[in-house]
């Protein structure tokens, strides 16, 4: 039986919803000063997006549970300065998810080891004939 203190990891959508929050505060006004009331809107905002826009999907407990992620704000952080500490918090969460056509298509997971590589093989060179034994002199 979990309990309320149990840690849960975070999952794909927890870290959905703080690059989400990060990019609406990279993209709006970014050198203001990041106000407690917005942060919670942009939150609860981000995740009613992610869940179709709808009220019954969850997107409230999908908000606090990305919110209880974010960093403590600060009262002299900027809305810019706050998208970098919410992109940080993701990648530390481990799920760096590829979202380019060129990235990998398994995303790196710091802590696990990457496959096995095979080493190239190097060409060494045959011995000359009088360094064998019985070659010609």
């Amino acid at each position: 039986m979990t309990q309320l203190t149990d840690l849960k990891p975070a999952t794909h959508d927890d870290v959905a919803v703080l690059l989400a929050v990060a990019d609406h505060f990279t993209i709006t006004h970014p050198t203001a000063p990041l106000e407690h009331h917005s942060l919670l809107i942009a939150f609860g905002a981000e995740a009613y997006k992610l869940h179709n826009r709808s009220t019954t999907a969850g997107a409230d407990k999908l908000a606090k549970a990305a919110l209880a992620l974010a960093p403590a704000r600060t009262t002299d952080v900027t809305r810019g300065e706050y998208a970098l500490l919410l992109r940080h918090v993701a990648a530390e969460a481990g799920h760096d998810w590829p979202d380019g056509d060129d990235d990998r298509a398994i995303p790196r997971i710091t802590g696990i080891p990457g496959p096995r590589t095979e080493p190239t093989p190097v060409a060494v060179p045959r011995p000359r004939p009088e360094q064998v034994q019985g070659g010609a002199a």
